[in-house]
């Protein structure tokens, strides 16, 4: 896809083709994450499409389109997850490989992934003994990494 510069008069989101190329940009992720080996594990008792559609309308907001997203927030929706630096960095890896799949133009993908970026810091834990269920019945999901 061809950049445009984005200003304040044109928002990322009209720039890169709207919600639908966000979510093409999420199915191919979401792909890349269902089958690593190390990552899949997150995942096991969730539902992919309903993965893609919350991250969808969650960064097309941040992405200065519509505010549809009426999830938790990323502090709030991952405390039960180990998320490493190490799983941060993986993860990170495979959304800039679906930017680059679908064709988003490396100048914005660049603006995408240092967005992506800012939310290692409240959901990368050091320990184990950090995470918590969101609710009383809910376990810590810590994949081994293989």
């Amino acid at each position: 896809m061809q950049a445009q510069r984005a200003t304040s008069e044109v928002p990322l989101i009209d720039i890169i083709g709207g919600r639908d190329v966000v979510l093409r940009v999420h199915r191919v992720f979401y792909g890349k994450v269902y089958a690593h080996p190390w990552l899949k594990g997150f995942f096991a008792n969730s539902d992919r499409q309903h993965q893609e559609n919350q991250l969808t309308d969650f960064f097309v907001g941040i992405l200065g389109g519509p505010l549809t997203y009426s999830g938790r927030l990323p502090n709030k929706a991952h405390p039960h997850l180990f998320i490493t630096d190490e799983v941060f960095d993986i993860r990170h890896g495979l959304l800039a490989e679906a930017l680059a799949e679908v064709g988003i133009d490396t100048d914005i993908a660049a603006i995408w992934l240092e967005r992506d970026e800012l939310f290692r810091k409240v959901i990368v834990k050091k320990s184990v003994s950090e995470c918590h269920g969101r609710y009383k019945t809910e376990a810590v999901i810590a994949p081994a990494k293989p």
